[in-house]
């Protein structure tokens, strides 16, 4: 699903804050949107689905597969984010309603956009929630039953239910622990890139986007300041605001790594799988 953003303009009480961003993606392609916090990733991410509150003015175009996003009746963006696109949140705690149980919150977009029975249903969960990692049991827990990296499996088996063609993962790894950020990483891309689906990838961190993306934009205050290939940005960053977002990358790998090997020291062994990680949330 291509999308293609021009001269995208987002204003607040009539102060800009996005200034005249351009952004493609292509079919099936993994691009990554990162930047400090506050420099509008966010902001931007919520204009391509029109998720941004009436009171925010925006002008300029976003194109989704053909269909112009600014401007578009409330029911066509419906219809473009529960068919053609689904969306990671960053707090799985907070955007999973702490009221139903697991099964019906990932089965709520196959009931608003799909004529399927309620057997056809169940199955289609019951083979998500396996897809993502999680037992079948999981569908009948509630949100608070489960650990981070749990709810954001959740959190991502809820995008990919209707099979959309681009997935927006805004900052999806930010509260969860460093070896649940990799598990996390590593399943939502090689579920995109089986969907065959596009995905832009959101975060301020390029140790986690270099395993999410091939290729980048780099954002500061609201505007574009570089744009290429992830791997080339990494390694000879052209732009200093890049360049401090890859200095403080390497930091945090750097003892992220000190700290898996303070761990394995201490325990015979570092841990493998998410079950074992969601033990240590609290830790990193």
């Amino acid at each position: 699903m291509g999308v293609d953003i021009r001269d995208l303009r987002i204003a607040i009480g009539g102060k800009e804050i996005v200034h005249g961003v351009d952004l493609s993606i292509g079919d099936g392609e993994r691009v990554g949107l990162i930047g400090a916090s506050g420099s509008g990733k966010s902001m931007i991410a919520r204009a391509m689905l029109g998720l941004l509150p009436p009171d925010v003015m925006v002008t300029g175009s976003v194109m989704l597969s053909g269909a112009e996003v600014i401007g578009a009746a409330d029911r066509t963006l419906a219809d473009l984010r529960g068919r053609y696109t689904g969306m990671v949140f960053q707090n799985p705690g907070a955007s999973l309603n702490p009221v139903l149980p697991v099964g019906r919150q990932v089965e709520l977009p196959l009931r608003l956009h799909y004529d399927l029975t309620r057997s056809e249903r169940v199955e289609r969960v019951n083979a998500m929630l396996a897809k993502v990692g999680l037992p079948a049991d999981v569908a009948a827990k509630f949100p608070h039953e489960l650990s981070g990296g749990q709810r954001q499996r959740v959190g991502i088996a809820t995008a990919l239910i209707t099979s959309p063609r681009l997935i927006v993962a805004d900052e999806p790894t930010t509260a969860l622990d460093s070896i649940t950020q990799r598990q996390i990483v590593d399943l939502l891309v090689s579920l995109v890139d089986e969907a065959g689906a596009s995905m832009l990838f959101i975060t301020h961190d390029f140790s986690v986007l270099t395993r999410a993306t091939t290729r980048c934009v780099v954002l500061d205050e609201g505007s574009v300041v570089e744009t290429g290939e992830t791997a080339t940005m990494l390694a000879a960053p052209q732009d200093e605001r890049t360049a401090r977002l890859v200095r403080a990358a390497r930091t945090l790998t750097l003892r992220v790594s000190r700290e898996g090997a303070d761990r394995e020291t201490d325990r015979g062994a570092a841990p493998s799988d998410d079950a074992t990680a969601d033990e240590h949330e609290g830790e990193a």
